[in-house]
Parts: structure tokens; C-alpha cells; sequence
């Protein structure tokens, strides 16, 4: 196990706040440039979602008292994630929707193994982690029937 490999609640917070901040501009744009109305207001709605989650993210990390350091998380290999979503994003051969579907199946991993990792350091967070992987799991659901 590498340094790297060990995060505390705040990292791990602040790292999913970075992650619904890039869903949301990766929303936005994609409303903008989407000529299907269902999917532009698709798009609005889950850009507006990811302005909501990182709210309340924020929330639980300045709400949570207990020291952050106690336990080290492991084994989130949060870069990775960074980088998968990064890579999604940028990837000019995809289309908006083939990204949303990407980026949601990916979110609902990260945010499900992250409410495990976090479950004993803050309830808190790993309850809205866990409701969070489970929207993430709706959109793509929402996604992929608009696919077909």
C-alpha cells in the first residue's frame, strides 16, 4: 500500500465535491449543445442535481466534528477515478449521451466503494454517499433507456 492509497474523510469528501462540480459543467455543456429537447432537459435537470449534491457533500464535510485523521481510508484509488472521468469527458469520438452513461456508471462505483470505505469514520457521509450512488444508478438507468 502507497501513500497514496491513504485518504481521511476530508480528502475523500472534497474529492467527490470536485467530481460533482466537473459533472455539472460536463451537464451544462451538454445541455447547450444536446438538439434533443427530452435530453437538453435531461441534462438540465442532472446539472442542477450535481450543483445539489456538492452542496450537500459540503455540508457533511463542515458539519462532521470528529477528528478526520483517526483512520485512513484505503483503497480508493481516487486519482484513477479522477482520470477515468477526466478521459470521458474529453474523448471528442463519444457522444453527449454515450459520456452521461460513462460518467453515472462510474460515479455510482466510486460513490458505493467510497460509502463502504467511509461508513465507520461518519455515518453521515456514508449514508449520502450511499443515496448518492444509487441516483447515479437511476441516471444511468434514465440514460440508457434514452439510448434505445
Amino acid at each position: 500500500m502507497t501513500e497514496e492509497d491513504r485518504y481521511t474523510l476530508s480528502a475523500v469528501m472534497s474529492f467527490t465535491m470536485e467530481i460533482e462540480s466537473k459533472l455539472a459543467d460536463f451537464y451544462k455543456n451538454a445541455a447547450e449543445r444536446v438538439e434533443q429537447s427530452k435530453l437538453r432537459k435531461l441534462f438540465s435537470t442532472f446539472f442542477e442535481d450535481s450543483l445539489d449534491r456538492r452542496d450537500t457533500l459540503t455540508k457533511v464535510q463542515r458539519e462532521t466534528v470528529i477528528e478526520m485523521t483517526l483512520e485512513p481510508i484505503i483503497g480508493l484509488k481516487l486519482e484513477e477515478h479522477m482520470l477515468q472521468i477526466e478521459r470521458i469527458i474529453d474523448n471528442e469520438k463519444a457522444t453527449h449521451l454515450e459520456k452521461a452513461i460513462a460518467l453515472e456508471r462510474i460515479n455510482r462505483e466510486l460513490y458505493d466503494e467510497a460509502s463502504v470505505k467511509v461508513r465507520y469514520t461518519s455515518a453521515d457521509a456514508s449514508e449520502v454517499l450511499s443515496r448518492f450512488s444509487q441516483e447515479s444508478a437511476n441516471r444511468m438507468n434514465t440514460l440508457l433507456k434514452e439510448r434505445n
